[in-house]
């Protein structure tokens, strides 16, 4: 398993400028800027300075002093744009200090704020704010929630409001994040993300931009398994440390690529740097480093050393609240504490293990997030199919707006009348076309599979594999299916089935394995003369429950099992 990186500056502190400025500069301008308050007191510009020179040197309980006195003046003068970057500064502030509760108590008041304000006036200060807002909110739902769903939904709101107002940096700060969020998933799509942000720094010649372009495609080449792509970016990266701040972060990356290249001597004098730079105010970067250098002694059977940093590791996530990690840390010092013959305490570290990794629901994120950035990236049949779906939303969307209209002046039954039809006309229409390309699709699969020959290459032999074991044996069939389950079945490991699988449908194994129920389920379904009950149809295909069928079946085509079956029965009343 490789290990998980986080650039804890950017998930804390990434909407401002990182250059190091040393203490005394730092106190000099702090003194002019509050000196300009004094007299100035409705000074947003400088309030902003001020802020940003506190949160990016770490002085974070004087930001947030700094973000209040802002909020008070804000709110005298009711400005709302104002109003909204103060509460989004206190968020952020106390988002850096852990304090998340309160962070979220102003990001939801922050939030408020945005969608309550009328589009002409969200000016640069509020597009600025939602800036800010969307970062500390996909932070949140990382580091507190482990909701990568929704983490990745904010940093990819955030972008867009950031390139429609040409705010670059702001983009690749909010799209780093994103590349982050993605290789927690352990999900090399990050990489497309990361290139972008690194050629933005090129094109801007912008060297904070380059930094953190260059690490985060450092870090989704490693995950990928290229190291000597993953060794080329990292080594930019180290040319920017001694100007930005997360050396922890770089060094341990570069540890772990050294490592992976067994060059174990140049990898510990690497982790030894970043554990000489760990600060753990930065948490999340902090445990990634106590994470991987834990493996690493693990590794090397130093099975002491690994126990003493994974328990600074787990007491450092457990008194900040920071789940990223923790199962991961309970796994390895459960490892660790077997190792030494510490039975007790391994079965301790095992069972919170256990409690912890059960709490994951990696299945529909995973799937969810996969949806949301490749809307255009699935097989030919599927893209017809979404084409279909946003014709058919298009229309309705239309058609909504029409019979409102007409039931504000006529006001009767007879628009209701109408509008049910035309909706179950839309809906036939979807029915009728999701079977002709099931037809479509059984057709070529019929000579696609008598034809193919992945015979050459190890990848291709593997994927060969892994659809016989999907199409003949119909392995997704079995509940509570894992990826490990499927690479014991296939007899590799779960990394290299993940890679093979991403790399041949840009899916991962679990969302791949979920294509193919709900692809048997519109076969199914298609057949109207097959009447098996949905519950009985959802446990045949291996869902755990028909709440999750029902949802899953509904996100990809528009409409339930049972509406689907309705419809697939009208057709064929009439004939078709």
């Amino acid at each position: 398993m490789k290990p998980f990186h986080a650039i804890f500056l950017l998930l804390t502190i990434s909407i401002c400028c990182f250059n190091v400025t040393k203490a005394e500069e730092t106190d000099d301008s702090a003194a002019v800027l509050t000196k300009i308050l004094a007299s100035e007191p409705d000074n947003t510009a400088a309030f902003q300075s001020l802020y940003n020179l506190h949160i990016r040197s770490g002085r974070y309980t004087l930001a947030r002093d700094c973000a209040r006195k802002f909020r008070e003046t804000a709110y005298r003068t009711q400005d709302p744009a104002r109003k909204m970057l103060s509460d989004a500064f206190l968020a952020q502030a106390f988002l850096a200090m852990d304090a998340y509760d309160s962070a979220k108590h102003y990001m939801d008041k922050s939030w408020t704020l945005w969608q309550e304000m009328d589009s002409t006036n969200r000016n640069p200060t509020a597009c600025r704010a939602f800036s800010v807002l969307c970062n500390s909110l996909g932070i949140y739902h990382v580091t507190v929630e482990r909701n990568y769903e929704k983490a990745v939904a904010y940093f990819f709101q955030g972008q867009e409001m950031a390139e429609k107002n040409a705010d670059y940096f702001n983009y690749a700060i909010l799209g780093s994040n994103r590349v982050v969020t993605y290789n927690l998933l352990e999900d090399t799509t990050g990489l497309q993300y990361a290139l972008e942000i690194y050629r933005y720094g090129q094109a801007e010649n912008n060297a904070y931009m380059l930094y953190t372009g260059s690490y985060v495609t450092a870090m989704m080449y490693f995950l990928k398994g290229d190291i000597p792509q993953a060794e080329r970016y990292i080594r930019i990266t180290l040319s920017f440390a001694d100007r930005f701040f997360d050396k922890m972060g770089v060094y341990c990356l570069y540890a772990d690529i050294l490592a992976h290249k067994d060059e174990c001597r140049e990898a510990e004098n690497y982790y030894k740097k970043a554990i000489r730079h760990l600060d753990e105010k930065e948490i999340t970067t902090a445990l990634s480093v106590y994470l991987s250098y834990g493996r690493f002694l693990i590794r090397k059977h130093r099975y002491r050393e690994a126990l003493a940093y994974l328990k600074k590791g787990i007491a450092l996530a457990e008194a900040g609240h920071n789940r990223i990690y923790t199962y991961r840390f309970y796994e390895l010092a459960a490892e660790a504490c077997e190792k030494t013959g510490d039975t007790a305490e391994a079965l301790a570290f095992y069972r919170k293990f256990h409690d912890e990794s059960t709490d994951i629901n990696g299945i529909e994120q995973e799937r969810a997030i996969r949806d949301l950035n490749r809307k255009y990236e699935n097989e030919r049949y599927e893209k017809e199919i979404r084409q279909k779906e946003l014709t058919i939303a298009r229309k309705s969307k239309v058609l909504q707006l029409s019979v409102f209209c007409l039931i504000l002046i006529l006001g009767g039954t007879g628009v209701i009348l109408m509008l049910y039809r035309n909706k179950n006309r839309l809906y036939l229409q979807m029915a009728g076309q999701y079977k002709e390309l099931i037809d479509r699709k059984k057709t070529i699969e019929n000579g696609k599979y008598a034809t193919s020959s992945l015979t050459e290459g190890k990848n291709n032999e593997l994927f060969a594999q892994f659809e016989t074991l999907m199409q003949e044996r119909k392995c997704y069939k079995e509940k509570n299916l894992t990826r490990e389950r499927i690479a014991e079945l296939l007899d590799t490991n779960r990394t290299y089935l993940s890679q093979v699988i991403n790399e041949k449908t840009g899916m991962s194994v679990l969302a791949c394995v979920n294509a193919y129920r709900i692809s048997e389920a519109l076969e199914t379904l298609s057949d109207a003369n097959n009447d098996i009950p949905l519950k009985a149809l959802s446990s045949d295909l291996g869902f755990c429950s028909l709440t999750t069928f029902y949802k899953m079946f509904q996100q990809k085509t528009g409409m339930t099992p049972a509406k689907y079956r309705e419809k697939i029965l009208l057709l064929a009343q009439n004939g078709r």
